[in-house]
């Protein structure tokens, strides 16, 4: 999945409110940057780590600029969760995710009452059909990225309606996509936030599927390349 946009190189000069960075250009000014997701390990927006951002063209904005990758030291991480979907559809349609291989039909859902927090019904010609969510993890302890480190409102009402498909006769799946290079695995943790933890371990018991894949990533371009562990 390429970017589309000119990346702009930059470095974090400090973070605040949680979701805002100030990041200084090559030319020598700073500018404020939209982070749309927040740093829960409090590891990744330090300052002097080098960072990839994109310029809004939408002028009404107050924050002309949205934080895309950063460079920990290790590896290239990409941030943004707005690309997960592109980048799920674009490993499906090449046959990537072996689980779902079995799938010939994407199509995004319409948010309807029964299914408004899924993102993706999968279809075949044998009637099978298969409901996915997407999710970027990159939040890293040790050597492995972890996982949940949160659990919002609209995935627990997400819990709900994949028990209700499974009830009649669909497959329901987490796809976790990692979005950085310098990992082994995937680890479901306990201590990042053991509520979150909990529910998704009754939910694993119950038939909720978990799939785990890695990507390359460079300043231009993203994609999913191999499967990768979830170490329980």
């Amino acid at each position: 999945m390429e970017f589309g946009e000119r990346l702009i190189r930059g470095e974090i000069v400090r973070s605040y409110k949680k979701l805002i960075l100030d990041v200084k250009f090559r030319e020598g000014n700073v500018v404020p940057v939209f982070c749309p997701e927040m740093d829960y390990m409090q590891s990744l927006y330090v300052p002097g780590t080098e960072i990839w951002v994109t310029k809004n063209r939408d002028q009404r904005r107050r924050l002309r600029y949205e934080c895309q990758i950063i460079n920990s030291g290790g590896g290239l991480i990409m941030v943004n969760p707005n690309h997960v979907d592109a980048l799920f559809l674009e490993a499906f349609e090449q046959g990537k995710i072996a689980e779902l291989k079995k799938y010939t039909f994407a199509d995004r859902v319409d948010g309807s009452f029964a299914t408004r927090n899924i993102n993706y019904e999968l279809s075949n010609d044998a009637g099978e059909k298969c409901y996915v969510y997407l999710v970027g993890i990159y939040n890293k302890k040790g050597a492995d990225v972890v996982f949940p480190t949160m659990l919002n409102f609209y995935e627990m009402e997400l819990f709900d309606e994949m028990r209700r498909l499974r009830e009649k006769g669909a497959e329901t799946v987490v796809v976790l996509l990692v979005t950085r290079m310098d990992c082994l695995a995937a680890k479901f943790s306990w201590d990042v936030n053991p509520i979150a933890a909990a529910k998704i371990y009754d939910e694993a018991k119950n038939g909720l599927n978990f799939f785990c894949y890695g990507c390359n990533i460079d300043n231009k371009s993203i994609s999913i390349t191999k499967k990768m562990k979830i170490l329980y």
